[in-house]
């Protein structure tokens, strides 16, 4: 296991719990009831999945990965490419919010879950094992001293804990204490 990776599968830990929500309520049709909690839970998105997860992809694994394994290059220029499309999903779907119109908000919230959880999925299962198996123990320290800097400049030391708290709140509020307990 490699740290650096280890770290982007955590933040996807807590991506999918905030997904896991908004999917929920959009597919129980009631976002119209939880407007407030809808757009608190894009903007988390936007800030957690984009400025911070994105982030640390595109400026400090991607290009150590290119560098050490390129038979991935092309598969991550895809990923960027789903960054970018997830920015302008999470954004156009806060718009809408803003504007009042609730049924695109919804339209593009739920295209949101559903690209942001298939992109994890291309991540967990396809890329970050090549990955894994090429980068060097050295690169893979220098990317976790660069995460953390990262995340302690723009973020606060204490950040996932801060993320991780709206997570579980967000989730009680919405769906009730335990909620997804009795689902597994």
């Amino acid at each position: 296991m490699r740290i650096s990776i280890t770290i982007l599968q955590y933040d996807h830990g807590i991506i999918r719990q905030v997904l896991d929500v908004v999917g929920e309520l959009l597919r129980s049709h009631r976002a119209s009831r939880y407007g407030p909690e809808l757009k608190e839970a894009l903007t988390f998105l936007e800030q957690f999945v984009d400025r911070f997860h994105h982030a640390k992809e595109e400026r400090f694994l991607f290009p150590a990965a290119m560098e050490e394994c390129p038979k991935v290059a092309e598969t991550l220029a895809l990923l960027k490419k789903e960054h970018v499309q997830a920015r302008r999903t999470v954004r156009s779907a806060l718009r809408a919010l803003e504007e009042g119109n609730v049924e695109k908000a919804e339209r593009d919230a739920m295209r949101l879950v559903e690209r942001i959880t298939l992109h994890i999925s291309e991540e967990e299962n396809r890329v970050f094992p090549v990955i894994e198996n090429f980068l060097a123990m050295e690169t893979d320290a220098k990317l976790y001293e660069q995460y953390q800097a990262f995340m302690q400049k723009k973020f606060g030391a204490g950040y996932y804990q801060v993320a991780e708290a709206f997570a579980n709140d967000i989730q009680d509020r919405v769906l009730g204490p335990g909620f997804f307990k009795g689902i597994v």
